[in-house]
């Protein structure tokens, strides 16, 4: 286990024109429990955080999924699995001062 892994990182995630640096402890989480602690401190600190609503005014379900701009400038998204294996921000290899974003998607149900 390297040292990052034993002290957590800060990443820099954004969404709306709005940037949070969080410090993320367990890099080998996976990317949807990272979501959810992220949807749990953002109800907890709306102050400080974003709206992430569950349910829109049409009452579609709302998902969030985390990515990054690509080599090319484009929203890359951190898939949650991959080959059937859960995936994490370690797997993606997000590294201290990274930043990330939140990309929000109405499933219209």
């Amino acid at each position: 286990m390297d040292n990052q892994e034993q002290k957590g990182i800060r990443v820099i995630f954004s969404y709306e024109n709005k940037k949070v640096v969080i410090r993320v402890e367990n890099l080998k989480q996976n990317i949807k429990a990272t979501i959810d602690n992220i949807k749990m401190e953002a109800r907890n600190n709306p102050e400080k955080m974003w709206q992430l609503p569950e349910i829109d005014a049409g009452d579609n379900i709302i998902r969030y999924y985390l990515g990054r701009k690509d080599k090319d400038g484009r929203d890359e998204i951190l898939k949650e699995k991959k080959d059937g294996e859960e995936q994490s921000l370690f797997d993606y290899g997000v590294k201290d001062g990274d930043q990330l974003i939140i990309i929000k998607r109405v499933i219209a149900g």
